[in-house]
C-alpha cells in the first residue's frame, strides 16, 4: 500500500471496516511451501529443545533468567524463528511493515518475545504458533494488531492533563485564527485517541466542527486503520471506548473535520498549522539521536502558521529523559526559530 496523502475520515461502519481491512491484510489460510519448510525446521528445533532444556517450558508470567535466555537462544535461536515470522508477514500484509517498532526485533530471545506476544503460543512452540496463524485468518489478524498495538501502548484520552489545561488557555488567548479555521496536527498520532480528544477539546470550547480541522498522522498503517475504524481485534474494550468517545463528534457532524494520513514526521512538509501536537515520540525509542531530533523539530516548526504552537509531552522512563532532557528539546525549539513557553508538562514553542 503506497503512502496516502489525502486524509481519510473516521468510519465505524462494520461492513466498510471489513472491506477496508481486506485491502490491508490477506484473509483466510496462508499456503506457502517456503513457510512450510521453515515451520518444519522449527518443529524439529523445538523437539530437540524440549529434550535437552533443563528448565520448565514457557508459560505466562515466567521469570526469565540469564541461563534460561542463553540456553534457549542456543537451542531455539531467534535467528531462525524471526525469518519464518517475516515470511508469514510478507504473505499477509499488503504494505511494507515497520517491524523494527515491534517486539520481533527488540526481544533478545524467544522467551523474551513470548512474554510480549499477546498469545498463548502453544506452550512456547514457535512452529505450532506459526501453523495456527497461517491457518486461521481471524487469529492472524488479531495477532498482527497485537504486535503493532500492544495493549499497554498509547491508550487513553487525557494522558497529559497539564498540557490540556495549557492548550485551553492558549486557544482562548489566541482566539479565532486568521481565516476562521482552527487547524491542528496530531503528529505521530498512534491509534488516534489524542486526535479525537483534540477535536472534543475544540468543540467543547465552542468551536463548531466546520470551523476546525484536526489531522492525525502516523507512519504505521495498522495504527492508522485502528484510529479510523476504532478497530482493535485483540482488545475489544479499547474499540468500544474509542467509539463511545468519538460518538458526540460524529453526531455533531465532525467526521469530515477529522482525518488521518500516513506520513513520516521526520521528512514531512506542508501545512500551516495553528497547533502541532507531538506527544510520545521526541526523545524516546524511535527519535532520539540529536541530528534526527533537530531535523524533525525543524520540519515541524516549518509547518506552523505564524503564531502557531508546538507542544510535546511523553511518558518515557527516566533513562530516556536523561539521554534527551527537556532542556535539550527546548534548545532545539529555539534553534528552529521558536519562542519557548512554560507548559507545565513537556515542552512548548510558538512561532513568532
Amino acid at each position: 500500500m503506497s503512502p496516502h496523502h489525502t486524509p481519510l475520515h473516521p468510519c465505524f461502519d462494520p461492513a466498510e471496516t471489513s472491506n477496508e481491512l481486506s485491502r490491508l491484510l490477506v484473509s483466510g489460510p496462508i499456503v506457502d511451501a517456503d513457510l512450510d519448510r521453515r515451520i518444519a525446521r522449527l518443529r524439529e528445533r523445538f523437539r530437540i529443545y524440549c529434550g535437552i532444556y533443563p528448565f520448565g517450558m514457557w508459560d505466562s508470567g515466567l521469570v526469565v533468567t540469564r541461563e534460561m535466555r542463553a540456553l534457549t537462544d542456543l537451542l531455539l535461536p531467534l535467528a531462525e524463528i524471526l525469518p519464518a515470522f517475516s515470511r508469514l508477514f510478507r504473505l499477509t500484509l499488503r504494505f511494507p511493515p515497520l517491524l523494527e517498532a515491534t517486539p520481533l526485533t527488540t526481544a533478545c530471545s524467544w522467551l523474551d518475545l513470548l512474554e510480549r506476544l499477546d498469545v498463548s503460543a502453544a506452550r512456547g512452540n514457535p512452529a505450532r504458533l506459526l501453523e495456527q496463524l497461517a491457518g486461521d485468518g481471524a487469529r492472524r489478524t488479531s495477532f498482527v494488531f497485537s504486535l503493532f498495538i500492544p495493549r499497554h501502548y498509547g491508550g487513553g484520552f487525557d494522558r497529559y492533563p497539564d498540557q490540556t489545561a495549557f492548550l485551553k488557555r492558549w486557544i482562548r488567548q489566541r482566539g479565532t485564527p486568521e481565516g476562521g479555521i482552527f487547524s491542528v496536527l496530531d503528529a505521530a498520532c498512534g491509534c488516534g485517541e489524542g486526535t479525537y480528544a483534540l477535536a472534543r477539546l475544540l468543540m467543547g470550547m465552542g468551536v463548531a466542527p466546520d470551523r476546525f480541522r484536526v489531522l492525525g498522522s502516523s507512519l504505521e498503517e495498522i495504527e492508522l486503520f485502528a484510529a479510523r475504524h476504532a478497530f482493535f481485534p485483540h482488545d475489544q474494550r479499547r474499540g468500544e471506548v474509542l467509539r463511545s468517545f468519538a460518538a458526540p463528534l460524529l453526531a455533531a457532524g465532525a467526521a469530515t473535520s477529522i482525518g488521518f494520513v500516513r506520513e513520516d514526521i521526520r521528512e514531512a512538509t506542508g501545512g500551516a498549522w495553528d497547533v502541532i501536537l507531538c506527544n510520545g515520540i521526541l526523545g524516546g525509542p524511535f527519535i532520539h539521536d540529536r541530528q534526527t531530533l533537530e531535523r524533525t523539530i525543524a520540519r515541524l516548526a516549518a509547518r506552523l502558521a505564524p503564531g502557531g504552537l508546538i507542544v510535546a509531552a511523553d511518558r518515557f522512563h527516566e533513562g530516556w529523559k536523561r539521554r534527551v532532557p527537556a532542556a535539550m528539546l527546548e534548545e532545539m525549539l529555539r534553534g528552529a526559530g521558536l519562542t519557548v513557553l512554560t507548559v507545565g508538562e513537556g515542552v512548548a514553542g510558538v512561532r513568532p
